[in-house]
């Protein structure tokens, strides 16, 4: 067989899950009796290539304890591939016996894996199936199913969702694809959502294959919450966002969530402008559950509506024009995104389709640094005469500005030295540029477009 052959029989296509992996598991706590009750617990597993690459094992490590058991449970699976068949072999073994069960087999097609096995459970023969899907280079979801009556019909009972982690710990993304939304609140309820949303919908979130980007109170809009969340793809989009929103913890708490909004349409889905341009990795972690403090950076959202594709010359026009000015104003570009003219593959949560947009996200390091940058950029007669031109040509209406201020648990807040530097300095441009009122003046107004 030579390397081209062996390049695509199979045996790679276990390559993506080499590495290190923190692990969400829903399982059911009684098979095969018609029950709907799921225990949910985290694990975390390293999986490694043996034989050359014809193998690899893992291990899987909890705190959970199965059932009648006092001891944690630890797991392994080794997966073997057979060059003759082109199929793999998964034996799966825990510290409750040290026996390696019956192995199921199979291999992947289409970018799913199905594997399929005789087995046991509390002494019945089933049908053993396991599948591997959602897989992109940083997540995967595995699922058991068992059959009674051979493979005519299957009941799930235990579902991980994998996502790759780095040396620190850390989840590492993969946002191809973002969405912005925009949701209108119950009057006075903003708060509300957001410790649910805090406390609840991050992790499990991330957990099935998201990124919550980042969390915001509207800061001229006491009953706007706008938050981001981005995705490896489409393909992935879909599944992930079926397995949270089906999923035991969203279907716990959607009520109590739902109660809060009045409406959560105003979706944009869109796509880095050009590579690299999208949000860079958070330089810390996420703050922990419960806390409170508000960061204090200021991020402003520009919504750009246009009158043509941005691939048709905005976004050059962006770079060009509008960067070096609002640069030179004092703000922290930090990332441009387009409209993803993508179907919409969850079509529960509307977007808004057919609306072409460059989005662009500055950073400021508090409310007097963003009231002076946008003074500063506002009395530039070149700023004035750029956004005529493009309101002339590219745009069709004037830019959108959301002012936005971190919930406390957003990514994108406080806390990264460079920030803390460029507050330093801010300040120190605020003191020199002299009193100014705060909140928006006449002058901030200009550039606050709402």
């Amino acid at each position: 067989m030579n390397d081209s052959t062996q390049a695509t029989d199979g045996r790679h296509d276990f390559d993506f899950f080499h590495g290190h992996w923190t692990i969400r598991n829903e399982r059911l706590r009684e098979r095969l009796v018609g029950s709907s009750d799921w225990e949910v617990f985290e694990a975390t597993q390293r999986c490694e290539p043996i034989l050359g690459g014809l193998g690899n094992v893992d291990d899987f490590v909890t705190d959970w304890g199965r059932p009648g058991s006092g001891q944690k449970f630890l797991g392994m699976t080794l997966r073997l591939f057979n060059p003759e068949t082109r199929q793999w072999s998964l034996y799966w073994a825990g510290n409750h016996d040290g026996v390696l069960e019956p192995p199921v087999v199979g291999a992947f097609k289409d970018g799913v894996g199905t594997f399929v096995g005789a087995a046991e459970h509390e002494g019945r023969p089933v049908l053993a199936k396991f599948t591997w899907d959602q897989i992109s280079a940083n997540a995967a979801h595995w699922h058991q199913a068992f059959s009674t009556d051979g493979g005519k019909t299957w009941e799930t009972n235990w579902h991980m969702w994998m996502r790759r982690i780095d040396a620190h710990g850390r989840l590492v993304h993969d946002d191809a694809v973002i969405e912005l939304r925009q949701y209108t609140m119950q009057p006075g309820r903003r708060d509300e959502l957001i410790d649910l949303f805090e406390r609840e919908f991050v992790e499990t979130q991330e957990a099935v294959g998201m990124h919550v980007i980042g969390q915001f109170r509207d800061l001229d809009d006491p009953n706007r919450y706008v938050w981001l969340r981005g995705f490896p793809g489409m393909r992935e989009r879909a599944a992930s966002l079926t397995s949270f929103y089906f999923g035991p913890v969203w279907q716990r708490h959607r009520e109590a969530a739902n109660a809060t909004l009045l409406d959560n349409d105003d979706v944009l889905l869109l796509k880095p402008a050009r590579p690299g341009s999208g949000f860079a990795p958070a330089p810390l972690a996420r703050a922990p559950v419960g806390s409170q403090a508000r960061p204090e950076a200021v991020y402003v959202a520009g919504i750009c509506s246009l009158s043509a594709p941005a691939e048709e010359g905005f976004a050059d026009l962006f770079e060009s024009a509008f960067a070096p000015l609002l640069r030179g104003s004092g703000a922290e570009l930090v990332a441009t995104y387009l409209t993803d003219a993508s179907e919409n593959t969850f079509p529960r949560l509307p977007v808004r389709e057919n609306e072409r947009v460059f989005v662009w996200f500055a950073r400021y390091a508090d409310e007097d640094h963003w009231a002076h940058a946008t003074r500063t950029l506002n009395l530039d007669p070149h700023w004035r005469d750029t956004l005529v031109d493009a309101m002339l040509g590219h745009l069709s209406a004037a830019p959108a500005m959301l002012r936005l201020g971190p919930a406390a648990r957003s990514e994108l807040a406080d806390g990264d030295p460079g920030h803390a530097a460029a507050a330093v300095a801010a300040r120190a441009i605020a003191a020199a540029a002299g009193p100014l009122r705060h909140g928006r003046d006449s002058d901030a107004e200009l550039a606050h477009v709402s």
